[in-house]
């Protein structure tokens, strides 16, 4: 991986960073501002309200902090050598499966070389960001990830039984997490292809391996 393709990741790891944050965090606290606000207002007209505006407020506050940790693990780049490639993608299915109870996923997940610490954690964000997608449009009740080594590749696949998705060659500017993945794939000199229809979409990707890998 060259100087230009490395900061292609580092410029796409900002762009998800400033919409994830944009997307949660963000949305949250201006909730919790006008949570605040009716508080104050109650206060000189209905105490009971006021308190009962605050336990409300005080929730939102949890939340958001569980928010920021989540963000904070994720941006960390050692998460492979913390816990393992393993313990990761077991800590990612338990995450989507409490906060998303009905959606089923399914993962089949090769041992990756992490030792080039960029690739792996771009495996990773890349099937985050499909699930992200998946669960964001496509109303989906199933989802499949495979990582997989073949040959001289690493071969991604991203797919679901939701309502699909019109197909095109250039991701439109409102996309962000499509984009995301593209603009991933390609500082991995991968390639990637998209199927959809009424049945669902899925994601082909494939990356090339390092010498030695």
């Amino acid at each position: 991986m060259n100087k230009k393709d490395i900061l292609l990741l580092q410029e796409s790891e900002r762009k998800r960073i400033a919409e994830e944050l944009h997307d949660t965090t963000v949305q949250d606290m201006v909730y919790l501002s006008q949570q605040l606000e009716l508080v104050m207002l109650y206060m000189e007209k209905d105490l009971t309200l006021a308190k009962l505006e605050t336990i409300t407020a005080r929730k939102q506050i949890k939340h958001i902090i569980g928010g920021m940790r989540d963000t904070i693990y994720n941006l960390r780049p050692m998460i492979f050598d913390d816990i393992g490639w393993t313990a990761a993608w077991e800590r990612l299915k338990k995450k989507f499966a409490e906060d998303y109870p009905k959606l089923e996923i399914e993962l089949d997940i090769d041992m990756i070389d992490t030792s080039d610490g960029l690739t792996a954690l771009s495996i990773y964000r890349i099937v985050c960001e499909g699930c992200q997608n998946i669960i964001k449009h496509s109303k989906a009740s199933h989802i499949q990830i495979s990582v997989k080594k073949t040959g001289s590749q690493i071969k991604i696949l991203i797919k679901d039984d939701g309502i699909g998705m019109q197909e095109y060659d250039q991701c439109p500017s409102n996309h962000f997490g499509l984009q995301f993945i593209i603009e991933r794939v390609k500082a991995l000199s991968g390639k990637m292809k998209i199927a959809s229809d009424h049945s669902g979409t899925k994601i082909s990707i494939k990356i090339p391996m390092k010498a030695g890998e």
